[in-house]
């Protein structure tokens, strides 16, 4: 609930009462501390943990709960400080967590050069970056207008550590082309996709058609909510219906699209049948599809 007092009140009746709080309860509080934006709060506790009899050692979970904090509250200078502390202490070692919450902090403040100066640091000690690693840096790349790095991390990671970028990594690339106004780059990476033998999800098909849409390639935009309805679509490896789009989506679709456009693309997708969305039992069939969509 991000009841930050609560919290501390328990706290304070657990110390009346004799009650001696050990790590996962202190981990417990800084993480409170870390969701509810009251990391200025950390020290203080730190030095409760060091005052309590016996003391209350730090662990790794302590760490990164506190760098992860910092990182959440745009203090990303506090978080690498704390990494290099706890380095400097010679008990922990950053893990992939760690500097996970670190590069998501660089992406939340567009710091890329300390960024791809982490990416160097976890090489060093032997951290393979991960598919989240790659998504958040194909993320801060793209909204420092820096595509190129972008794809190139993603070849370099690949080709260093074999990690097969997934549907998430492409996600945040597509949109990384289109926010740098590269449409036709972001529209090629569909075809790569399916190549790679991914199954686009709603959320790639959303992103793609609505690109196409602000970029003006309306064709393009059909074509591709076709692929989503299962009607052009070269399918992916293991799909067994296709996802769709979403409604919105198609809605602002419909809308950019002539008026005999728009009816022969609403009569097609009505055919067709796509994969349940969360929450729902069955597909859509044509009665479903109309029902759901308004057609």
């Amino acid at each position: 609930m991000k009841d930050i007092q609560k919290v501390m009140t328990l706290y304070d009746q657990m110390k009346s009462t004799g009650l001696h709080a050990n790590t996962i309860t202190y981990n417990t509080i800084l993480n409170a501390f870390a969701q509810g934006g009251e990391m200025h709060r950390v020290p203080e506790l730190l030095e409760d943990m060091k005052a309590a009899s016996p003391p209350v050692e730090p662990d790794i979970v302590t760490y990164s709960t506190i760098i992860k904090g910092f990182c959440n509250n745009g203090s990303l200078d506090q978080a690498l400080k704390t990494m290099q502390e706890m380095e400097a202490s010679g008990k922990f070692k950053a893990d992939e967590v760690m500097y996970n919450s670190l590069l998501d902090g660089c992406a939340k403040e567009q710091r890329p050069d300390d960024a791809l100066k982490l990416v160097d640091d976890m090489k060093k000690s032997g951290i393979p970056p991960s598919n989240f690693t790659l998504s958040m840096l194909v993320k801060l790349m793209g909204r420092c207008k820096r595509l190129n790095k972008a794809f190139s991390l993603i070849e370099e990671i690949k080709a260093e550590y074999g990690v097969k970028p997934n549907i998430q990594v492409y996600t945040c690339l597509i949109q990384a082309c289109f926010n740098n106004r590269q449409a036709f780059k972001a529209l090629s990476l569909h075809d790569q996709i399916i190549n790679e033998g991914l199954q686009p999800d709603e959320m790639v098909y959303n992103c793609l058609v609505k690109g196409a849409i602000q970029a003006g390639c309306l064709d393009k935009a059909i074509h591709l909510t076709k692929c989503a309805h299962g009607i052009d679509m070269p399918k992916g490896k293991g799909s067994s219906l296709p996802s769709g789009i979403g409604d919105s989506c198609l809605a602002d679709l419909l809308k950019a699209l002539s008026p005999a456009d728009a009816k022969s693309l609403k009569a097609q997708l009505g055919e067709c049948q796509i994969a349940p969305r969360k929450g729902s039992g069955k597909g859509y069939s044509k009665g479903a599809a109309r029902s759901q969509r308004g057609y």
